[in-house]
């Protein structure tokens, strides 16, 4: 398991270096890689809190169980569109990725879920989301406005009033600014809504209308917010 995981964090190291990629394709892809790896970690930790509720963990071991299922195609997309011009070296690459996944997948059993937070710590510590976009994220008038209206128009249907007793409830969205570290805010906010059949799993929203959210939440839904809101 060590190998593997010394093999995929060089892998993912490689996603951000090497031959010159188009913006958009290469950029999406390798977000969508590294917030998939950073969430199934910020899961895993609500996972082995013993203040979680019993239902509430049925619910999360569920999206990490979906996550993991999904997480090699997510890789091997974004493998292929950072890929160089050395197929063989990218097909080793993709071999390398895929058979640390699987060992992730492996360690996701009853009776093993320490191991398994620590690797997937160590696996999203390998391969960071790089927030310097949002950190610190500078709070204005017109981002909180842009906040407020997404929130109203889009959110506020399940996350005013979420079901405590659903295994995967919409979360209060101000609370949850207030009570989670601000890189797993932003993560989260990054990633979309995963899990729910009525949303779509692709963030709808730009860098600066997340922004906007993250601005919103932190304030509390008030007016008055401070100038700058840093810290993780």
């Amino acid at each position: 398991m060590k190998r593997a995981l010394g093999l995929c964090a060089l892998v993912l190291f490689g996603l951000g270096c090497g031959v010159a990629q188009p913006a958009g394709a290469a950029s999406e892809a390798g977000r969508d890689l590294r917030l998939e790896v950073a969430l199934i970690a910020a899961d895993a930790r609500m996972l082995a809190d013993p203040a979680t509720p019993p239902r509430r963990r049925e619910g999360i071991a569920d999206r990490i169980r979906s996550s993991l299922g999904s997480l090699a195609i997510t890789a091997r997309y974004a493998l292929q569109v950072a890929g160089s011009q050395d197929a063989r070296q990218d097909a080793g690459r993709e071999a390398q990725l895929v058979a640390a996944i699987g060992e992730l997948r492996a360690l996701f059993a009853p009776g093993t879920l320490p191991a398994f937070l620590r690797a997937a710590d160590k696996l999203a510590a390998a391969y960071p989301v790089r927030l310097s976009y949002f950190q610190p994220l500078t709070v204005t008038p017109g981002r909180l406005a842009s906040g407020r209206a997404i929130y109203r128009r889009y959110c506020i249907g399940c996350h005013a009033s979420p079901d405590p007793n659903a295994p995967n409830p919409a979360p209060d969205l101000f609370r949850m600014a207030q009570t989670e570290p601000r890189d797993e805010l932003l993560e989260r906010l990054l990633a979309g809504v995963h899990g729910d059949r009525t949303t779509s799993l692709e963030n709808p929203f730009s860098d600066e209308e997340i922004a906007g959210l993250a601005a919103y939440f932190l304030s509390g839904g008030k007016d008055g917010a401070p100038a700058a809101a840093g810290g993780r």
